[in-house]
């Protein structure tokens, strides 16, 4: 309709002036799916498999949760950027305190390495499981992994989305097969959401409950997302960016949206094939070997298909938002995206050969447990920012976050920050 009426108006000027502006809208679209991709990372398939194998449907209502909460927090990252025209690295280092900044910066950094070691390790689980290869061996070709994306996108962010857009469809193709073949009764599945508080009445499940919610928000992807935005935004005119955070919060939500579909479906998958009772399977072995059994060789391949793409994904959207972090908190100082890979993954390859060195190889779920602690052990140092940023006037300008939508945000991220600190305290101990 625009076109038209521009077009009709025989005026070549506000037609081209159009046509920009509409290439800059859809360039708001697509950073969403960069930040999808965090939440179906082998973090999240330990606790999903481990909910839907110890307590069949029963907590699937706590992932539809999660999911919530996570849509309205990047969203408010993507108001934010947007209003702004800066990231929440930047806007923190330039509103809040230094002291505070610093240790958002440092806490942010630990989550992006914490991050890299799990996807590493969850990507050597993955090879292992398709082709035997040793631990070690798998960790560094992972690795190598990152550097091949990072050298045939040249570090062009749209490149980034197409390739993430790739693996995050592998995933959803291969839940798409598991769900044929597992066959899940949905009159249970039904049930199974009416009946939450039994299986939070169990210790075991409160605890995977909150080890779901727990991994509700990944710091990096807080500032992964309002750093993509922030770029895009800059150019554009004050009146072009109520409509841009339109495009940005519909693409947000989608994205989203199609991350909860695979977490559910993870959990289906694991309440439908591995019986739906206790005990629960804590490890991604088990878990394949649990599908091999029910649902045959061919879904236990697809299986760790969609692992190995769900954590090659998460280490290339970490490499980014590490990139974007350094940047915002030091400007002038951040490296380039494959300058980034190479010293996140080195030092996440060394701490992740050590660690499984130290163990011997053995469980290496533990330390995919390991680094969920230290990503809950970081996010009030980003969530806190966030809220605090987008409820100030002189930051947000018009934009600035309503007062129910306030109480809301201070709200939830209050019960988050609980919950986790909750779910650390009970790991450490």
């Amino acid at each position: 309709m625009t076109r038209l009426i521009f077009a009709l108006s025989g005026n070549p000027q506000r037609t081209i002036a159009d046509t920009v502006l509409r290439g800059q809208m859809r360039r708001m679209a697509g950073s969403g799916i960069l930040v999808a991709v965090g939440y179906i990372d082998p973090g999240n398939w330990a606790t999903d498999i481990a909910g839907g194998s110890g307590f069949g449907y029963g907590l699937l209502s706590i992932v539809l949760l999660s999911a919530i909460l996570a849509m309205g927090f990047q969203v408010l990252a993507a108001r934010v950027a947007v209003a702004t025209g800066r990231d929440l690295a930047q806007l923190t280092a330039a509103e809040l305190s230094r002291p505070f900044a610093r240790l958002a910066w440092l806490a942010g950094e630990a989550a992006i390495l914490a991050t890299a070691l799990a996807e590493l390790i969850g990507g050597a689980i993955a090879l292992r499981l398709l082709f035997g290869l040793p631990l070690m061996a798998g960790v560094a070709i992972t690795g190598v992994g990152t550097f091949l994306v990072f050298y045939l996108t040249r570090g062009q962010t749209e490149r980034h989305e197409r390739v993430i857009a790739v693996l995050l469809a592998i995933v959803a193709l291969s839940f798409v097969f598991l769900l044929l073949e597992a066959r899940p009764s949905w009159l249970a599945m039904g049930t199974g959401i009416t009946q939450t508080g039994r299986a939070l009445s169990h210790t075991e499940g409160f605890m995977i409950a909150l080890g779901i919610l727990g991994a509700t928000l990944m710091p990096h992807n807080l500032y992964l997302h309002s750093g993509t935005l922030a770029e895009r935004a800059r150019q554009l005119p004050p009146h072009a960016r109520p409509l841009a955070y339109t495009v940005a919060r519909n693409d947000t939500i989608v994205s989203l949206g199609i991350a909860m579909l695979i977490n559910a479906a993870i959990m289906i998958v694991a309440a439908a094939s591995m019986s739906g009772s206790g005990p629960a399977i804590a490890s991604l072995d088990g878990a394949h070997a649990a599908i091999g059994q029910s649902l045959g060789a061919a879904a236990a391949i697809v299986f760790a298909v969609a692992l190995y793409a769900a954590g090659q994904s998460s280490t290339i959207t970490g490499v980014m938002a590490g990139r974007m972090l350094s940047a915002g908190f030091n400007p002038g100082r951040g490296l380039s995206d494959p300058g980034r890979a190479a010293v996140t993954r080195v030092v996440a390859a060394v701490a992740a050969m050590l660690l499984l060195g130290l163990s011997s190889g053995q469980d290496p779920d533990q330390w995919l447990v390991l680094s969920q602690v230290v990503l809950s052990l970081a996010l009030p140092f980003a969530l806190v920012p966030l809220v605090l940023l987008a409820c100030r006037r002189s930051v947000m300008g018009e934009r600035v976050l309503h007062p129910a939508w306030a109480t809301a945000a201070v709200a939830a991220t209050a019960g988050i920050i609980v919950l986790d600190l909750y779910l650390v305290a009970d790991a450490l101990i």
